[in-house]
């Protein structure tokens, strides 16, 4: 026979009826018996209870009154409530396995029962055996499930999911990128963005001030020629 771990080995220290309990609630899973899955989950949850109210119940006490009275025994447990959430959860759920025919989601069922197994489980040995970090952090592996064995990798079937949707929306994102219109670029050239501006006509080079200039100056040199000859002449005679 093949030999199989367990998400809940760590009970095996402190009640080896309720680890095996849960151990077979895995096989049956694994086996694909999702609703004697339910029913055993149900039964590991009531010998859970049982075994939390340590002795303070009657032999011929049902399930629903252990659960009515487990709240008054549970003063050190910090996490109660969702204790006693759980055990419910457990107690409804193989009980609706046994009164009706299997239907196709039964197997998600029989996951979440398994699921909340575990979490009760941690909140059990916390219970029984006191606070234990190591324990809390435990993580319910779905690999370890369906295959009897312990990832040796990272890659465990929650993390593979995760890797596959993180692909499928990076598709999806460069899908939506190639739809997008892109978007029509300028026929403007490069150097449109230094508009030119219209020349002004040339300004002429004789304008008026200029012609008055010349004309004076003309005027001067004429009188001083005229000036030179005038004294030229008076030496002469």
């Amino acid at each position: 026979m093949v030999k199989t771990e367990s998400n809940f080995y760590f009970l095996k220290e402190i009640n080896r009826n309720i680890f095996k309990l849960a151990r077979e609630s895995e096989a049956l899973y694994r086996d694909e018996y999702f609703q004697q899955c339910m029913t055993q989950t149900r039964c590991f949850a009531e010998n859970v209870c049982r075994e939390l109210l340590n002795g303070n119940h009657q032999p011929n006490d049902t399930f629903d009154t252990m659960l009515a009275n487990l709240d008054d025994y549970l003063i050190n447990c910090t996490e109660k409530r969702e204790l006693i959430s759980d055990l419910y959860f457990l107690k409804k759920a193989g009980n609706q396995s046994v009164h009706t025919r299997a239907v196709a989601k039964d197997g998600i069922k029989a996951l979440e029962c398994l699921q909340r197994a575990f979490e009760v489980a941690v909140m059990f040995y916390s219970a029984k055996n006191g606070q234990d970090s190591a324990v809390a952090k435990l993580l319910f592996d779905e690999e370890l499930l369906v295959t009897g064995k312990r990832s040796k990798d990272k890659n465990t079937l929650k993390e593979k999911y995760l890797q596959m949707q993180a692909k499928e929306d990076e598709m999806e994102r460069r899908r939506k990128v190639k739809e997008t219109p892109k978007k029509r670029k300028s026929s403007k050239s490069k150097f449109d963005k230094y508009p030119t501006v219209a020349k002004s006509s040339p300004t002429p080079f004789f304008t008026l001030n200029r012609k008055i200039k010349i004309g004076l100056w003309g005027a001067l040199a004429a009188l001083s020629l005229l000036t030179l000859g005038i004294v030229k002449l008076l030496l002469v005679i």
